[in-house]
């Protein structure tokens, strides 16, 4: 539906916190445009001009979620490091991070995949937008490089891997509860983060 007359008195961000509602309480199945409207208590003409269609709509609710990683984006900051002790603060408040967007994200992921239209529909906000993991191990693996240029880890390390195994750790730790309902043998973070910062060459680890 085409973008027409002026925008409606609810604004996006209104819209975007009653489909995340909707999402949490009743699964992305119900999240269509109508049931959206009803809860924000608009027209679904009002949906329609803010986000054009159900898969824009799709797209706004994943971009709310990311917004905690996006926030967080600015302490990927290597010159700020002086130490490891700085580094670990990064790494523990990528978790938090982390945790908060998954914590919206993988039901959406995981109740698509119940239902081929919306597993194709959700795949394909996914493709244009490029939201992935690889993304969080990129912009890692650019922090770690950053912190081996100015020598706080060490200069052979493979920042990749380190990068890897922290992004797929607290994946890990969110989505083992959602898929299995248990958390058994994932270790406590802080533990993770000890392995992260020995991968990075830091030798023995100090909290």
């Amino acid at each position: 539906m085409a973008r027409r007359g002026r925008p409606p008195a609810i604004g996006r961000d209104e819209v975007v916190a009653a489909a995340l509602d909707v999402l949490r309480e009743r699964g992305v199945a119900r999240l269509t445009t109508r049931e959206v409207a009803s809860r924000a208590g608009v027209s679904e003409g009002s949906i329609f001009y803010h986000f054009t269609d159900r898969r824009g709509l799709l797209a706004a609710v994943f971009s709310e979620a990311l917004r905690p990683l996006f926030a967080f984006k600015n302490d990927l900051d290597p010159a700020a490091a002086r130490g490891l002790d700085d580094v670990r603060v990064v790494l523990e408040e990528y978790a938090v991070a982390m945790r908060a967007f998954l914590d919206d994200a993988l039901e959406v992921l995981i109740a698509a995949h119940g239902d081929a239209a919306v597993r194709d529909e959700v795949g394909a906000v996914v493709t244009a937008n490029d939201f992935g993991p690889h993304r969080g191990v990129a912009a890692m693996t650019q922090y770690f490089d950053g912190l081996r240029e100015s020598g706080v880890v060490g200069s052979d390390v493979d920042t990749h891997a380190a990068a890897f195994l922290m992004v797929s750790a607290t994946f890990l730790r969110s989505a083992q509860p959602t898929l299995f309902g248990h958390s058994t043998g994932t270790p406590p973070m802080p533990e993770v983060i000890d392995g992260v910062l020995r991968l990075l060459g830091a030798g023995a680890v100090s909290r």
